[in-house]
């Protein structure tokens, strides 16, 4: 009997959450998990309209990012009314990117606000998902056709960006946002952290790159000012649904070996 694959998305009904989301429907003997902000807004109507015409069984919860409870909260209602028992990849996906300006004029709030999104959120959904993560992931034996008892390996994932890049900071230094880098370089070592602290979890960071999303179109004047200084960032400036289709393949082929590591959608290592 064919087992099915169960992943749990948080932003999955928009920019690169929306775009994993899609390709993750398009596959057979699939349950997506989607936390969203609101199950009521539009782009998650469309997101149930293409859940409709595939096969995979999409169960959409809300989540609230700010909310240190939030993940908790999904979790509880996920095996509670949807009976599910085990998750084999979790994708830590919400993000903010809500304020720009030079490094001192940065207002202590907006740290606060970026890091409780882009940092905690992602550790608090970490912890509420790791019994059934435990209980999750497809065996090296099952892989290969068999049906005995494996080491489980299921797969938690942190999307990350290459501004929370300390070593390549002077390349991003004109974007100006001290709370998202910030941000992100602290989920970077926070995810380094778990891959040590749970080794019997693949657990990796990847960050998209320059990519059209919701979260730049809003907030285009980073993209512009990153592009002003890096203008060869242009010509790699890639359609989603490429660069999704790309780390889809590299969380498909993850493994003990790469955990812990830091790449983009193709594959390149990112330093710390």
């Amino acid at each position: 009997m064919t087992s099915t694959t169960t992943y749990l998305i948080t932003g999955a009904n928009r920019g690169i959450g929306r775009g994993l989301a899609e390709h993750i429907l398009a596959r057979p003997n699939t349950t997506l998990i989607a936390l969203v902000r609101n199950p009521e807004d539009e782009s998650v109507k469309s997101l149930r309209s293409a859940a409709a015409e595939t096969t995979a069984k999409l169960i959409v919860l809300p989540y609230e990012a700010t909310d240190h409870h939030a993940a908790e909260k999904a979790v509880a209602l996920a095996q509670r009314d949807h009976g599910i028992t085990r998750l084999d990849v979790v994708i830590a996906n919400a993000g903010v990117l809500s304020w720009r300006g030079p490094t001192i004029d940065t207002p202590p709030g907006e740290i606060l606000k970026h890091v409780t999104v882009n940092t905690i959120g992602p550790l608090r959904l970490f912890r509420a998902c790791l019994p059934l993560m435990q209980r999750g992931g497809k065996t090296d034996i099952e892989e290969r056709g068999g049906h005995e008892e494996g080491e489980p390996s299921a797969k938690f994932i942190a999307i990350s960006s290459v501004i929370g890049s300390t070593e390549r900071l002077p390349q991003f230094h004109a974007a100006q946002t001290l709370p998202y880098g910030l941000s992100k370089a602290a989920l970077n070592h926070t995810t380094r952290k778990l891959s040590v602290d749970h080794p019997d979890l693949i657990i990796e960071l990847f960050t998209p790159g320059p990519v059209s999303t919701d979260l730049m179109r809003d907030f285009s004047s980073v993209l512009q000012a990153a592009l002003k200084a890096n203008p060869q960032l242009a010509d790699r400036f890639m359609p989603l649904d490429k660069v999704t289709e790309g780390l889809l393949a590299l969380i498909d082929t993850a493994t003990k070996e790469t955990s812990g590591g830091f790449r983009d959608w193709k594959g390149e290592v990112i330093p710390w």
